[in-house]
């Protein structure tokens, strides 16, 4: 049996190409490219508003109670969650 020899050349060399998001998003969207020119002037984009980091509550509740709490959400269209802040909420700052 012969050894079979394979050879490589170089590692072909990066483009530094340069992706304009815009043109990547029409292109995604409409499946062509937008035309080449100036590009639009962009408005500034107002300060985003400052995240405050939510913490997390932990209470534990009777396993009927948090049937009838996951029912009543669910009647209403909403969550536990959304029902437990809005009270407290109104229990604070009453």
């Amino acid at each position: 049996m012969t050894q079979k020899k394979v050879s490589f050349g170089s590692r072909p060399k990066a483009v530094a190409a340069v992706i304009d998001p815009v043109a990547a998003d029409a292109f995604v969207a409409g499946g062509a490219e937008q035309p080449t020119g100036p590009k639009p002037v962009e408005s500034v984009p107002a300060a985003p508003a400052e995240k405050v980091k939510a913490k997390r509550l932990t209470i534990d509740v009777e396993p009927s109670l948090h049937k009838r709490l996951k029912a009543r959400a669910a009647e209403e269209d909403t969550t536990i969650a959304d029902v437990a802040r809005q009270l407290l909420t109104d229990w604070a700052y009453r």
